[in-house]
C-alpha cells in the first residue's frame, strides 16, 4: 500500500518546518522576555531607591524648617542644591535659608542646628541688623545623604 504524496513527502516537511519555526520563536522570544523581566525588576528597584532618597531629603528639609520655626523665625523662600561627594557614595544637600527675627531667635536657631540629631553643618552665616525687624540671617547649611547605587550615573544623565 502506497501512501499519498502529501502524506509521504509534504507532511514530514511541514512538521519539520513547524518544529524549526517553534524553535526559532523560542530562541528569539525567551532571551528578550528574560531581559525585559530583568529590566522591569531593575526599574522597580530604582523607583524604590528614588522614593527613599526623596523621603530622606524631604525629612531633612522639614527638620531644618522646624528648627527655624521653633524659635519663631520667619522663613523666606529657601533654596536647595544637590552635589555628589567625590570618592564616597554620598550626596551633599546645601540649603540656603533666609531668616528674619530677633537676635535671640536667630541665636536660638543656630543652637538648635548645633543640637540637632541630624548631621548638619553650617557652611556660612550672613547677619544683617535691622532696627524694625531685629535682623535677618542668611544661613548656608549642608547635610549628607547616602546615595543609592547607580544614582550618580542617573543624575548625570538627567534622570
Amino acid at each position: 500500500m502506497t501512501r499519498p504524496f502529501w502524506r509521504a513527502k509534504l507532511l514530514p516537511a511541514f512538521l519539520g518546518l513547524l518544529a524549526l519555526n517553534a524553535l526559532a520563536f523560542v530562541a528569539w522570544t525567551l532571551p528578550r522576555s528574560l531581559r525585559q523581566r530583568n529590566a522591569q525588576a531593575r526599574a522597580a528597584s530604582a523607583r524604590a531607591e528614588l522614593q527613599l532618597e526623596k523621603q530622606n531629603l524631604f525629612q531633612s528639609l522639614e527638620a531644618v524648617e522646624e528648627l527655624a520655626r521653633e524659635p519663631g523665625l520667619q522663613l523666606a523662600t529657601r533654596s536647595v542644591r544637590r552635589e555628589d561627594v567625590d570618592g564616597a557614595p554620598l550626596e551633599r544637600v546645601v540649603m540656603t535659608l533666609p531668616l528674619e527675627g530677633s537676635y535671640p531667635q536667630l541665636v536660638g536657631f543656630l543652637r538648635g542646628v548645633e543640637r540637632s540629631k541630624r548631621f548638619l553643618t553650617v557652611d556660612g552665616v550672613a547677619l544683617h541688623a535691622d532696627a524694625e525687624s531685629g535682623g535677618s540671617l542668611q544661613v548656608d547649611l549642608s547635610t549628607y545623604l547616602r546615595q543609592a547605587p547607580g544614582a550618580r550615573q542617573s543624575r548625570r544623565r538627567g534622570r
